[in-house]
Formats: structure tokens, sequence, C-alpha cells
């Protein structure tokens, strides 16, 4: 139960002493104390809270439910909508950026280690171990002077990070990229807007002070972060040094209380004042990046990423570790061949890894989660490419399989007829080697969905004599689904049938039909010619 400190305060500062949570600030304007709600828990360890009992005036209460609507407080000016498309928006993606999402999602299942001094140090090095990145966590993110956590503490806090808060790591990057020198510049995140990057104003199931609560901890963890850097000469960008320093500044967060009519003050809204560390001056600036002597590094974040992070953090948490890891590698393109031993190690933990090599019959669950976790993934808009010589059919998947089942029953029918005649049919058990073929085999990589491709068609050079016209289809002649779908039923062809004339699979005429997937020029041609559509 929160409780809240009424007007008849004498402000003796016996209360403050006792929280064990810190809960009990002092107000900065005028005399006496104010309860900050999103750290009172209560003390549910005692039976008389701590506070109640400092008292002598018995000032303290129980904060009661908030009863009527909440008063909505204006947007600060300085905040502007990151999402203009209502899709995606940039932000920054550079090697910073990326390792402090992986410390966000990964947490423990890092390498992290104890250094000299007793603090909890996680190394990176990059450029083959020419240089280096070392993170360590702070112990409080608001505080002038930002101290280290030691290893023990550092450890527990390590568990108790949440895996959203790599959104709002994101979507600070967004900000960052937002602003022209965003190493000088502060911006300010207010808890209004964040509960709609994150679908939070649609949680029913949520109060107000549960949504503000978990806005402020995840904005928290994602300032923690520590970064020093060693950076070795890259082209005409000379080497530099970086003392430790945050990621993300936290300067100021502020509090808006609505008071009822017992006296009683709700919290009904955050502003937490950010400004980016000074390592955005190496990877975010323009004007020396034009002169070559420092880099501009930034990407295309998809706001479905962000939705489907708040939909399935808990139930496929290795999936999410896997898309996270994926926005920042499949910034060249989706055609990046990748072990399946990595994205083990990125959804799992080399930890589990290892039990599930060595521990008997560990193997089968995590084989399990893994393709479950990968079928989230295809669903999402991500079709993983498996490499025909290192991962063929008979250990991909059975999703994958099932996804070639025709939908019109005589199709299906058929299909089952010819599977009951395969060396290998649908229903096979998985060959007893399956998990060391898996830990040996690759993907050629993902194709991506259209939010997804943004950044390639960025990064891909434009030629002055290419025009749309010369690749055979024209931008405003784009394709949909249903224009497939309505040339493919006037032929009287199935989806499977089409797929035989495309020379492609069942799921993939599927996919484009339902719009899971940008077509490309080429097979727009192609579906052009073979559907006889002008």
């Amino acid at each position: 139960m929160v409780y809240t400190i009424k007007n008849d305060c004498n402000s003796c500062g016996g209360c403050q002493t006792e929280c064990p949570n810190g809960a009990i600030k002092a107000n900065n304007t005028c005399d006496g104390y104010w309860i900050d709600p999103t750290l009172c828990d209560g003390c549910k360890d005692v039976e008389i809270p701590r506070c109640i009992e400092a008292c002598s005036v018995g000032s303290l209460k129980p904060l009661p439910p908030k009863k009527g609507r909440y008063k909505t407080t204006p947007f600060p000016a300085t905040i502007l909508d990151i999402f203009l498309n209502r899709k995606t928006t940039p932000f920054a993606s550079s090697m910073v950026m990326w390792e402090a999402c992986n410390i966000l999602a990964q947490r423990q299942t890092l390498p992290w280690q104890t250094d000299p001094d007793g603090y909890f140090r996680y190394n990176r090095p990059v450029h083959r171990g020419k240089g280096e990145m070392r993170f360590r966590l702070a112990a409080d993110p608001e505080a002038e002077v930002l101290v280290p956590m030691n290893a023990s503490i550092a450890t527990a806090a390590l568990a108790n990070f949440d895996i959203r808060a790599a959104c709002i790591h994101l979507i600070l990057g967004a900000y960052a990229v937002a602003a022209e020198c965003p190493w000088e510049e502060i911006f300010i995140l207010n808890s209004q807007h964040i509960e709609q990057y994150l679908g939070l104003d649609k949680r029913k199931d949520l109060t107000k002070l549960d949504k503000l609560t978990l806005i402020k901890d995840l904005v928290y963890q994602s300032c923690r972060i520590l970064v020093a850097l060693d950076w070795p000469r890259q082209g005409k960008v000379k080497a530099f040094t970086l003392e430790e320093q945050p990621v993300w500044h936290l300067l100021e967060t502020q509090y808006h209380f609505e008071e009822d009519a017992q006296g009683c003050r709700h919290l009904i809204g955050l502003d937490f004042t950010i400004r980016a560390g000074i390592w955005v001056k190496y990877f975010l600036n323009k004007q020396e990046y034009r002169r070559q002597t420092a880099f501009y590094q930034y990407g295309v974040l998809p706001r479905s990423l962000l939705a489907e992070i708040m939909s399935n953090w808990q139930q496929h948490e290795g999936a999410i570790r896997l898309l996270l890891w994926l926005l920042f590698k499949m910034r060249l393109g989706g055609d990046q061949r990748m072990k399946v031993c990595t994205l083990l190690h990125i959804a799992y933990g080399e930890e589990r890894v290892m039990e599930a090599t060595t521990i008997r019959g560990a193997h089968k669950r995590t084989i399990k989660t893994f393709e479950s976790d990968l079928e989230t993934i295809y669903y999402y808009g991500l079709k993983p490419l498996f490499d025909p010589e290192t991962y063929p059919s008979d250990i991909q998947p059975l999703w994958t399989k099932v996804a070639d089942i025709p939908d019109d029953p005589g199709d299906a029918l058929e299909f089952w007829s010819e599977d009951a005649n395969r060396v290998l049919s649908l229903t096979d058990t998985a060959p007893r080697d399956k998990w060391q073929r898996l830990l040996n085999a690759r993907l050629l990589g993902f194709e991506l969905p259209e939010e997804w491709q943004q950044t390639i068609r960025r990064r891909t050079p434009k030629r002055r004599y290419q025009t749309s016209q010369s690749k055979g289809v024209k931008r405003s002649e784009q394709l949909s689904g249903s224009d497939i779908n309505t040339a493919r039923r006037r032929q009287n062809l199935t989806q499977r049938a089409l797929a035989s004339r495309l020379g492609k699979s069942q799921s993939w005429v599927r996919d484009i039909e339902k719009g899971r997937f940008k077509i490309n020029a080429d097979d727009q041609a192609l579906l052009r010619e073979v559907l006889n559509i002008n």
C-alpha cells in the first residue's frame, strides 16, 4: 500500500531517515516532505510501516485509490513525435547503442566480470581487438556524480532488469537523431508519450500509478549504463578515448500531482530531462561526418517492433532478444549469413547452450524453444532463409513445412498424398543428431518486411541513369496482394500451382497475397508475365 503525507506535517524529518526505499523526499520549493509513490511499497516486511511509527503527529496515511478521470497534463513544447509517418523513425545505431541494447536485453547472460576495484564490468572488443568498449552500471542514474555499482549489487540489479527497457533505449536513440547537436541539446521525455509509444495507454488492467511506476523503472534502467571507449583509427577518423560516462544523462525527473478533495496528492505524470552522452559527438555528428573526421550512424526503428516487444516479452523472451539484435545486424541488408549457434547464444546465453550440449535431454527443450521463437519472428515479419546445405528440411522446424500446406481442401489432399510417398515425410520424427547438426547450421539471412527494408533502400546508392521503368515496374503500378489473389483466381490457379510456375514455395505466394512481404521488381515482372497482368 502506498502512503502519502498530509498538510499538517511538522517537517521534523524523522520519517525520511526511516524509509528503506528513499521514497520520502524533501520539498525543493517549500518546507515539508512528500512521498514518491513509485518507490513506496508500504514496508511489506513489517506489520506497521516504519514511517508511520516514526511520525509523532500522525501526518502519514494510506493513499486512497484515485476516483474519476485524471487531468491531462500538456506536453512540453520541446517534445516532437518521433514517428511522423506512424510507422518508422530514424534512430542512432552505432556500436555503443547496439551493445547497450544487448545489455538491457541479455543482461546477466553476457560475460560480466569483477574488475580489480570490485565493480561489475562488461568488456566488448571492437575491430578485432584493436579497440574496446567497457560498460558498468550506475548506482543512481540521477546523481550529479555517477558512482558505479559494486559486483554484488550490480548482479542483483541485472537480474531485475526488464527487457522492455530496451524500448526506452531505442526511443532515446530516435530523439538523439532528431537533435542537431545531441551532445549539447537536452530533450524531455513525457510519460504520456511513452505510454503511446509502448501501447500502455490501451492497458486497462493497470492503474495510472502502475503505468507511471513501470515507465520510471524502464527509463532509470536505460540510464544506468556507463560506457568508456578506446576507439581505434578508422580511415580518416582518428583514434579517440572517452572516459567513463553515461550513455544517457538523466538530468531531472519532474513529478506532476493532482490533489483530491481529501488533500491526497495523486501522481498523474512524469517528465524526464535527458541528454545524450559525449559518445554521440563521435558517432552522430553530421558536420564532422561531412569532413570524414567523425561518424554519423543511424538506422530505421519500426514502431511495430516496440509493439512486438511489449506483447511477447514474457512468452518469447528469446525471440525478443533476437529481434533487437537483428535490428542492428540487418542494417546492411537481409542477405547476411549467420550461424544458428550464434543465434542460440544471443537468445539464451552461453550457459544454457552448454547445458543443452552436456546434460542429457536438455537439448530437446532448447530446440523446441528456439523453433518456437523462430516462428514468432516469422509471424512478426522476418522470414528466415535456411541454408539448404547446412540447414536442410529434415532438421528445419515443423512450422516451416506446415506453412506449405494449401488452404484449398482438394490441394491439401493432393499435398498429403504426395507427402506420404516421399522419403522424408512431414510426420517423420527428427533425426537423432539434430542438435549437433543444428549447432553447425547456418541461415542465409532473413526476408525483411517493408518497414525494415527502408534502411536498405536508404543505404543503396542511386544511380542517376536508373529509373523505376528500367526494372520493368513503375512505382505507381506496384502489385498488391489483392491484385495477385484476384488474378490467380481469375485463371483458376491454386497457390500451389502458381508457386510451381514461379519456382517459389506455396508459403511465399501466401505471404505476398497477405501483404506480409514486399515484392521486388524482378518478382513483380515474373508475376505479371505468369498471371497475364498488363
